[in-house]
Order: C-alpha cells, then sequence, then structure tokens
C-alpha cells in the first residue's frame, strides 16, 4: 500500500478539500455493492471526485507516484462488485461530477458524454432529438459510459448489435489522455470505432477500470422510427420462443425482442407498485410452473419505422407466434394478468425511459442477488434452461426468475437466471453464503458443458486463465499501460 497522507496533501494542491474525502461515514458508503458477502467491507481510505479530465490526469500520476491503488466508480451502484474496494488501500475515484453532455450529433447518431451522465438524461436527451439510445437492466440513476463499457444486459440491442459504445477518451496512469476510433485524429469526429488501426476501443470495454480511467463516450444513437409498437405475445413453454425470437430478429421484423418467465413479470409490478411485500403466489415451492391463468412467459417486441411497415410487421409477428403455439397478448390481459406489467415495458421499450421506480423500495424487503448472466447459442439455451430449474430446485429457495434475448443478429442468445432473496440479512446470511460459494464452480460447468460464457466478469482470474495466448496477451498489455498495478488490482482481472 502506498502514502495514503502523502498522496492525500498532494492530491489537495489540485483538487479542493470539498472534493476528497477522508470522513468515515462517506468512506463506508463506497465499501460495498449488492454483491458483497454478508458482513464483509474493504473502506477505501480517501474518495475523490474529480470535475475534468485535468483532474483526473493529475489524480492518476499522483496514484501512480506514491503507488495508491484506485477504483475507478461511475454512477449508481453495480451489482458485481466491479466499482467497489477489494483491497486495504484502495481509494475510489467517484466520478459523478463529470456529468455533462457534451455533443449531440443528430447527422452521424450519435452523443458524447462524462461518465457521470445517467441513463434518465440520456434518455431524455435522446427522446428530444427523435432518438432511442439502449436501455440496460441497470436502474436509470446509474451511469450510461459505466454500464456501456461493461457490455450491457440491456434489451434494445438485437438488431442493432450489443455494443453501443463507438469512441473513447481514456486517462491512463502515465497521465496519457488517448482517444480511440474516429476521434484519434482529432478532426474526424466521434462517429466510428474502427479505423485503419487496430480497435482501442475495445481494449477498454470490459476492463473494468483496470487500464485507465475513461472521461468521455460516444455512445450510438437509434432513430425512433415515425411509428413505434409494444408487441406481446405468451408463451407455454421456452423452445418456441427461441424460434420466434431468431425469426424476427434475424428477418429484421422487429429492433428487439426480450422474454421474461412468469415470476419475471410479477417483479415488473413489484417495481411499478412499489410495493413492499412479495406476493405469496412468488414465493411457491414451483416455480416453473405458473399459477392458474397466468402464462409461463411474455415476450416483448419492439416495431418501429414506418406505419405502414410497422403495421405489416406486427402482423408478421403475430403469424409467426401462432405458427409455433404463442398468441398475441393484447394490453388489456397483460394488465389483469400482470398488473404494471405492460406500464413497465411500454415505458422501456417504447418510451426509451428507465422505469425503475419502486426497485428500491422493493430491496428493502428483499436483497437483490446477481444473477448468473451468460450467453450461448441459441440450441445451447434450451438445455441451459433445464439445467438451471433443477440447479434452483436443490440449491434455492423461492422465488427466482429468468429471461432471455438475442444479441449479435441473434447469433448467441443472452441469458440471466437471477434469485431473489425475500428476506432480512441476519435471517438469510447462511443462504447468501451457500449460494456465493457455488457460483465460481457453476460458472466453469456451464462453460464446460454447453460453451457458455459469463457475460460479465465475476473476480474469477480463472477464466482469464482459460484463455491461454489471448490472456497472456492481456497480461502484456496491462503491464504497458500499468507498470506499478494501480489500476483497480483488487477485482483479480489479470
Amino acid at each position: 500500500m502506498g502514502n495514503i497522507d502523502d498522496f492525500y496533501k498532494e492530491v489537495l494542491k489540485f483538487i479542493p478539500e470539498d472534493r476528497v474525502s477522508r470522513d468515515e461515514a462517506v468512506l463506508y458508503s463506497y465499501a460495498t455493492d449488492l454483491s458483497s458477502p454478508p458482513g464483509v467491507a474493504t473502506i477505501p481510505p480517501v474518495v475523490v471526485l474529480p470535475e475534468s479530465v485535468e483532474e483526473v490526469r493529475e489524480l492518476l500520476m499522483a496514484a501512480d507516484r506514491f503507488r495508491v491503488p484506485v477504483v475507478p466508480s461511475g454512477r449508481g451502484a453495480n451489482i458485481a462488485g466491479l466499482s467497489v474496494p477489494h483491497q486495504e488501500g484502495e481509494i475510489v475515484v467517484d466520478l459523478r461530477r463529470m456529468d455533462r453532455i457534451l455533443e449531440v450529433n443528430t447527422d452521424a447518431a450519435y452523443a458524447v458524454v462524462e461518465p457521470g451522465v445517467t441513463h434518465h438524461q440520456m434518455s431524455s436527451m435522446a427522446r428530444a432529438h427523435g432518438f432511442i439510445q439502449h436501455l440496460p437492466t441497470a436502474t436509470g440513476g446509474a451511469s450510461t459510459v459505466a454500464n456501456a463499457l461493461m457490455r450491457p444486459s440491456g434489451n434494445l440491442s438485437a438488431k442493432w448489435d450489443p455494443d453501443p459504445v463507438i469512441s473513447l477518451e481514456v486517462v491512463t496512469p502515465s497521465g496519457q489522455v488517448i482517444r480511440t476510433g474516429s476521434a484519434s485524429f482529432g478532426t474526424a469526429g466521434w462517429r466510428a470505432r474502427y479505423t485503419p488501426f487496430p480497435d482501442l476501443t475495445g481494449l477498454f470495454a470490459c476492463s473494468y477500470g483496470t487500464l485507465g480511467i475513461v472521461t468521455k463516450a460516444a455512445i450510438k444513437l437509434h432513430d425512433r422510427g415515425e411509428e413505434e409498437r409494444l408487441l406481446i405475445t405468451k408463451w407455454n413453454e421456452l423452445p418456441p420462443v427461441v424460434d420466434f425470437i431468431k425469426l424476427i430478429i434475424r428477418r429484421n421484423v422487429a429492433d428487439s425482442c426480450t422474454f421474461w418467465n412468469w415470476t419475471w413479470n410479477m417483479f415488473h409490478s413489484l417495481m411499478h407498485s412499489r410495493t413492499e411485500e412479495l406476493p405469496a403466489v412468488m414465493m411457491k415451492e414451483d416455480q416453473k410452473n405458473p399459477p392458474p391463468g397466468v402464462p409461463f412467459g411474455i415476450a416483448s417486441a419492439r416495431l418501429s419505422g414506418y406505419r405502414e411497415v410497422v403495421d405489416a410487421a406486427e402482423k408478421t409477428a403475430i403469424r409467426l407466434a401462432r405458427e409455433r403455439g404463442g398468441e398475441y397478448m393484447p394490453e388489456d390481459e397483460l394488465k389483469q394478468v400482470h398488473p404494471g406489467s405492460w406500464e413497465y415495458l411500454h415505458s422501456y421499450f417504447i418510451q426509451g425511459i428507465h422505469p425503475k421506480p419502486g426497485e428500491e423500495a422493493t430491496m428493502r424487503k428483499a436483497m437483490w442477488l446477481p444473477g448468473w448472466l451468460i450467453n450461448a447459442e441459441p440450441k445451447a439455451i434450451l438445455e441451459l434452461e433445464k439445467f438451471m430449474w433443477e440447479f434452483a430446485r436443490k440449491e434455492a429457495k423461492p422465488p427466482y426468475m429468468f429471461r432471455i434475448l438475442p444479441f449479435n443478429h441473434a447469433r448467441e442468445f443472452f441469458f440471466a437466471f437471477v434469485i431473489l432473496i425475500a428476506g432480512t440479512l441476519d435471517k438469510e446470511k447462511e443462504y447468501m453464503l451457500h449460494l456465493k460459494s457455488v457460483y465460481k464452480t457453476l460458472y466453469h460447468e456451464l462453460l464446460k458443458k454447453y460453451g457458455a460464457v459469463m457475460f460479465r466478469f465475476r473476480q474469477d482470474p480463472s477464466f482469464l486463465a482459460l484463455t491461454g495466448p489471448y490472456g497472456e496477451l492481456l497480461r502484456q498489455i496491462k503491464a504497458i499501460v500499468d507498470p506499478n498495478n494501480i489500476m483497480h488490482p483488487g477485482v483479480n482481472l489479470f
């Protein structure tokens, strides 16, 4: 650990004291997130809130000089332990005050933003200009840039791609300010990720703050279309849904489509209603089969474009669903079966505004445990569903839920299986620790059996070891960019 006192004095030379905290109450608020094991917290010795690229540059050079490890944090709570300290002496650099939308380029369809800009801000800006942005499953108050850099698992990515990032501005520990993609040329704007040279945007994405601090990002915007429509279909099993989604995405019938099992739809209603009580039906022993009158799950598809095109797309999608055993679900029926779910899905898929008003209230009665998030080929998803139901039956307690959505034009599917722990920490501590104990082994098992790769890094360096020469090259790059290993060493990526 570096000399924190000397580092603190150095930082006060270029950042005011009101943005450099050693207050114990403040430090504790940065010590954990929802993935932290019960009773485990690493308290940072200092939290710094820079407001400019130059302050970030001076800060990282000072940290490098005094060998003080740095954990960058965008804005909002992470649920995977990727923006909290894990080793003694790691300071937190909170970027929330860098919250400007610097450019909205309607001609080239992108916006340049700082890491403190939230999804709510981005969504409102995009809507005002006739665009929609990719929305993740993070809350609306979270950082757009931070989430985009972690390969977002949102539900508006299938038709376009799962990667909303174009170009970046990154500050390295040596004080270099690097711009990637077309932004590297200075006069070419931020419009393109790829140039005649290797792609460095991809290097910094999914690096989780281990190579530097991102201070600007160009985020893709997508045209809303003349008509926007939410199409809901209901299903009684998963296999025909996967086939349905592949067709409507690959043949450009829909912009995106997500399947939610019945328990997840009830959770949507919880978030919308602000209730603090979990419905008794969500706690029933048989979680796979829904209660009477409730479908196994629904598929929510976004359709957009010219009105005539959307009319034809809706008609085609309904036909394709019925041919595979699904049924069109009108708005009134959805409101009756899953109160609040229509408002949630319509806000998300059509308005492009993050609709999680009641999540915080829900969490007061249930501790949200990050689930198993994986990507696999479409055929593997069906086997994964069977495996996870059996796993949950043996290892978990109700309620648990899953959703799937296509990535890369349905070349692969994202699969999220999540357990909601109902109860208080003192009562459920042992259960939480048990589930965490099977995290690592389960990810390895899913990779071996189904070729399913963890969607987001889970602090297990053995996964990088599985990549062979690829991982070794990344370690060599890390040693060049951050020779003193001050950037987020506790996350154990390398």
